[in-house]
């Protein structure tokens, strides 16, 4: 739409609008004269069903004071006769109740028949009610014969035995509205092609008018339209106006003509700053000498989500993901100080939130007394290529069904525990675990409920563990648990009796199956420097001792340093 807008001409934005306002000013008084019109036809119904009903009631006062309405054929004619009038699609007498406790209930069709009947009668005044059914519109009216000792010459309480201002009945008439709404519908169509055509004159009579004003700035647009087409300044020609024109459209037009020649000679300049800025791929910011934004590249706004506007004059902290500490940032502004450039990798926020990881190269430019004039930082999106990295990472270092570090991250945190233990001289200890009656659940249920299994007795194991030790899956039903810088040796005693009750427990392994399935652990215990001096000769005695622990009856723990060997050293 806004495209659209802006490839319209002036005469086209001027003439739109008004359109638009005759428009609607002319269906408004289009409505406002069919409305007007439509009430005057109902009025001039419900006039008519008014006059209809009193010449009923008159008739029904004759049919009285002959004596003639006491008898059912003669009222039956008189409605029917009545009914004959033109446009008249039903007409009926009421009786009230009173009348029907004097004379009788009477006919059939003179009992109120809808809730209109009774309002009327209750009421004590008359009701219209309109149907516009699109095949056959009507005009319904109900009047009340309300009783008086002097109704038009008549005193009717001589014959009712009511009070003076009883309903004794109503007559209802229903009138054919098919040929008024016709003439409505009618006049609609004829007001409608009345605007059609006073919309389509008064369109062409503006259009005139407004090209006729507006043509110096059309020449002016169609200049600037070429310009755009052709992407160069050097198609412009200077517009000419017309001699000695001092109006604003002249003097606008000549504002104009200076811009656009003073442009044409910058635009070489243009060209070479649009290059370096719409053609890099790579992000690009510049900040002043305090390191405030002054300008940026379209792939900066497509990589961060900044626009200029948000961002001119603010420090490029404002992107800081807070990953980074105090002492990253000054070794940066210390290079650039010092070398007057800085490369490497930065964690940054994005507008919406999101951290991203880029590779930054920042250089400073300087004025010729050595004062750094600009900041020029250019940087790329390597998050991608980040997550990959800890991807491989975490695929070399972790088990990829229970998530714990695996036999490669085991031996390295083995390792670093050992040189933690040197340098504290406190001890540190290994258990090796082995599921117990893993192997007939694996084979007998499958490997997907074995799969299941690991991952539970994995979650019960680390939850035994504290913050600092390492579970490890090695292989299979194979676990290891590191315990570094023991300060109490109960301590080891603690956490195994702990995943031996943990593993004990039954496992529910199907979410619509009763069954518990149970399994146990055997675990052997090894301590540094105690029972090994060394990592390998470590690994040894805990695998040991964990055999032990099966030979022994399974479900429990055992320590080498309870197998009566000599430690093992090197």
């Amino acid at each position: 739409m806004k495209n659209w807008w802006q490839s319209l001409s002036i005469a086209s934005k001027l003439n739109l609008p008004i359109q638009a306002i005759l428009l609607v000013m002319l269906s408004l008084a289009h409505f406002w004269i069919i409305d007007h019109f439509q009430n005057e036809i109902l009025d001039a119904a419900e006039r008519r069903a008014e006059v209809s009903a009193d010449g009923i009631i008159n008739g029904m006062n004759m049919l009285m004071v002959t004596g003639m309405i006491s008898n059912p054929d003669h009222r039956r004619l008189f409605i029917r006769k009545m009914g004959d009038t033109l446009h008249i699609k039903e007409l009926r007498i009421i009786r009230a109740q009173s009348v029907q406790q004097q004379f009788g209930p009477g006919l059939p069709e003179e009992q109120a028949r809808d809730e209109m009947d009774a309002r009327v009668i209750k009421s004590k005044k008359t009701q219209f009610q309109l149907d516009q059914n699109h095949a056959s519109p009507t005009l319904r009216v109900v009047v009340p014969f309300i009783a008086s000792s002097n109704f038009r010459g008549t005193n009717c309480l001589s014959c009712h035995h009511v009070e003076a201002g009883t309903v004794n009945g109503a007559a209802s008439i229903t009138i054919d509205m098919s040929e008024d709404f016709t003439l409505i519908e009618q006049t609609r169509m004829s007001l409608l092609a009345g605007q059609f055509a006073l919309q389509i004159l008064l369109f062409f009579s503006i259009s005139w008018l407004i090209q006729r004003f507006l043509r110096p700035i059309e020449k002016m647009q169609i200049s600037m339209e070429t310009m755009q087409s052709m992407a160069s300044m050097e198609s412009f020609m200077p517009i000419e106006t017309a001699s000695g024109g001092q109006d604003k459209i002249a003097r606008l037009i000549g504002v104009y003509n200076q811009m656009s020649l003073a442009l044409r000679d910058s635009e070489r300049s243009m060209r070479l700053a649009s290059a370096i800025y719409q053609s890099n791929a790579n992000a690009i910011a510049v900040t002043d000498e305090h390191n405030r934004i002054v300008d940026i590249n379209p792939a900066f706004t497509r990589l961060t989500g900044y626009m200029l506007d948000e961002i001119r004059g603010q420090d490029p902290k404002i992107m800081k993901s807070g990953r980074h500490d105090a002492q990253f940032y000054q070794a940066m502004w210390h290079s650039l100080g010092e070398n007057g450039h800085w490369q490497g990798e930065i964690w940054d926020k994005r507008k919406d939130g999101e951290i991203y990881a880029k590779l930054v190269n920042i250089i400073s430019l300087r004025n010729e007394d050595g004062s750094v004039y600009r900041y020029v930082a250019q940087f790329s999106d390597i998050t991608e290529k980040k997550e990959q990295e800890n991807l491989v990472q975490w695929q070399a270092n972790y088990d990829p069904l229970t998530s714990l570090p695996n036999r490669r991250l085991f031996r390295d945190r083995l390792k670093q525990a050992i040189k933690h233990s040197n340098r504290s001289r406190l001890p540190l200890a290994v258990l090796f675990i082995d599921l117990d009656h893993f192997k007939e659940i694996n084979d007998n249920l499958g490997h997907a409920v074995g799969d299941t299994l690991l991952m539970e007795a994995a979650q019960r194991m680390s939850s035994c563990v504290r913050e600092a030790d390492t579970v490890a899956r090695l292989a299979g039903d194979e676990f290891t648990i590191i315990l570094p810088e023991l300060s109490d040796l109960k301590q080891i005693d603690r956490i195994a009796a702990s995943v031996v009750e943990q593993l004990a427990q039954s496992f529910n392994l199907f979410l619509s199956d009763e069954n518990n399935y149970l399994i146990s652990a055997s675990i052997g215990v090894a301590v540094y420097p105690t029972d090994a001096n060394d990592m390998e000769q470590l690994l040894k005695c805990a695998d040991k001792a964990m055999y032990a622990a099966k030979a022994a009856g399974r479900n429990r723990y055992i320590h080498y340093s309870d197998l009566g060997e000599s430690p093992a050293r090197v």
